[in-house]
């Protein structure tokens, strides 16, 4: 008989951004595969219309401390009992405590992806919670799965009954490759041949820090460099005035929610990923499948991806760093190249298909 998996993850949007390829293959290797999120926009309609997934809307907040969540904890355990499956398969801070403590109370095996702890090195105090949270839930955990070596090395002192590691979440390097558009950006903004595209990819929250780039381009004082950043959130009014202030809108371009990301990496010069906190970037993965250089913030995640044949790591608040590293970079015609060649190289081991079997692999050992 098939083994019966729940997905759980806090979001909609966190299985139709990275778990869609992996629910897939569990399908095909002879898993019944149901969801359980809740519902942040078109995300679950689509999950069931484009792929015929189940999914069961559950309101989960995505603030661990919103009493909202103890009413989806109700529903989830209901749900759980009623259709007896026999894996957990949880994802993110609200959903994997969810779907620990359920897959105890119900004794079901439960597997956790941990996509980046919410402490890690540089993190706030408060962050301590979160690590006292996850040390305690370990107990529940018959797999605990992370995607990076500081994680790794810390879920080891859990007590988890398994702990794996695998190589991200995966990209398709198929979908990604590179494939030089250099007109694609410079028409529509009129750049010339002597203007250097930098590229970020993410929302614009506090966590990207986008900022921080920015910031370097003013301190640069180049006409010749452009700073295009794909993403929205809530950061986006405040980052705008920012720019205007300062005197530099025609070198910051910010263009909204993108859907083509390939084509804005092959058109980009140098992928830049600013940020304060990641797991293992998909974004910084992608751009490297595209054989981009990358300047990057030197944290968690971005050390396991880049190394000094692929681009530069620079301490995430440092302004002055990060417009040193790109300046050198522009220099260098030759390192841009070299960079790229090794990061398109070096990616393929965080191929999609090298992931979905790693996963796959955790599961069998469950049927």
């Amino acid at each position: 008989m098939s083994k019966k998996v729940l997905v759980v993850c806090t979001t909609d949007s966190m299985i139709w951004n990275f778990l869609v390829p992996h629910i897939k293959n569990l399908e095909r290797k002879g898993f019944v595969v149901e969801c359980a999120c809740s519902e942040t926009g078109r995300f679950s309609n689509d999950l069931k219309k484009d792929f015929g997934f189940i999914v069961h809307i559950v309101p989960f907040c995505r603030s661990p401390y919103s009493l909202k969540n103890i009413n989806a904890f109700k529903q989830l355990y209901g749900l759980v009992k009623r259709n007896r499956y026999d894996i957990i398969f949880c994802h993110e801070p609200v959903g994997g405590v969810a779907g620990r403590i359920i897959g105890m109370l119900c004794h079901c095996h439960v597997i956790y992806m941990a996509h980046g702890f919410h402490f890690y090195k540089g993190a706030r105090l408060s962050s301590i919670v979160y690590y006292c949270v996850e040390r305690c839930l370990a107990h529940f955990t018959d797999a605990l799965i992370v995607i990076n070596n500081e994680d790794y090395l810390v879920a080891q002192s859990f007590r988890a009954k398994r702990v794996f590691k695998v190589n991200g979440i995966g990209v398709d390097i198929t979908e990604f490759i590179s494939h030089p558009q250099p007109d694609y950006l410079r028409k529509e903004f009129s750049l010339t041949e002597n203007d250097k595209v930098l590229l970020s990819v993410g929302e614009l929250i506090p966590r990207k820090n986008h900022i921080t780039v920015i910031k370097a381009v003013r301190e640069m004082k180049n006409e010749h460099v452009h700073y295009f950043i794909a993403g929205d959130g809530r950061l986006t009014d405040k980052l705008n005035d920012y720019v205007q202030r300062a005197g530099i809108g025609k070198q910051i371009h910010f263009l909204g929610y993108r859907t083509d990301i390939n084509s804005l990496c092959n058109a980009a010069d140098i992928f830049v990923l600013p940020s304060l906190q990641e797991g293992l970037s998909v974004a910084l993965m992608e751009a490297m499948a595209c054989g981009k250089p990358v300047v990057a913030s030197k944290i968690r995640g971005n050390v396991d991806l880049i190394d000094s044949d692929g681009g530069y790591l620079v301490e995430p608040n440092d302004v002055k760093g990060f417009s040193n590293a790109i300046e050198k970079m522009i220099e260098d015609a030759e390192a841009i190249k070299s960079f790229g060649v090794h990061n398109k190289e070096k990616v393929k081991e965080f191929d999609l298909k090298i992931v979905e079997k790693q996963i796959e692999n955790i599961f069998n050992s469950y049927k």
